[in-house]
């Protein structure tokens, strides 16, 4: 298996930036399947459940946790992790969409833009921003569940190898 060779650049200059962050496990494969597990659980569980009750904004804020997960899934099988703190989102969003989009078209870059800034304005309230509608949130739960479908079958079919 060798190395994932989309976006090889873009992952090379987030870890030499110190966006990325490099980790051992000697499971990797185990991680990012659990990591699938928890996205889907707070898919189904969490952002399914919220709109069905009603609420727009949190199934939206849990629809975009599960899609980051799914990509943070993918990161984890190469064993790297965002190193936190602010940026750390777009550093996913910037390493999975370099690497993934061909085969996830869910992660195109457009997309987790939109994601991760609908999010914020859902998860931190910001009065000049538009409301999320209710089809905003299916639209999320629809990208979230291609995502966590993409990266399922990519992780089966042809997973990544660790990044070094």
């Amino acid at each position: 298996m060798a190395r994932w060779p989309e976006g090889l650049r873009t992952v090379e200059f987030l870890v030499d930036r110190g966006r990325l962050d490099t980790f051992e496990s000697s499971d990797l494969a185990g991680l990012a399947t659990a990591q699938v597990r928890r996205a889907t659980l707070r898919l189904n569980a969490t952002a399914v459940a919220a709109l069905e009750n009603g609420d727009v904004d949190g199934a939206y804020a849990a629809a975009y946790d599960a899609y980051r997960m799914a990509a943070e899934a993918l990161l984890a099988r190469q064993g790297l992790r965002a190193t936190g703190g602010d940026g750390s989102h777009v550093s996913v969003e910037d390493a999975v969409s370099a690497q993934f989009t061909a085969a996830i078209e869910a992660f195109a870059k457009p997309t987790f833009e939109r994601f991760r800034r609908t999010r914020h304005s859902a998860q931190y309230f910001d009065p000049s921003a538009a409301p999320i509608t209710k089809s905003d949130t299916e639209w999320a739960i629809e990208k979230a569940t291609a995502a966590l479908d993409g990266a399922q079958a990519l992780l089966s079919a042809t997973p990544p190898e660790r990044f070094s």
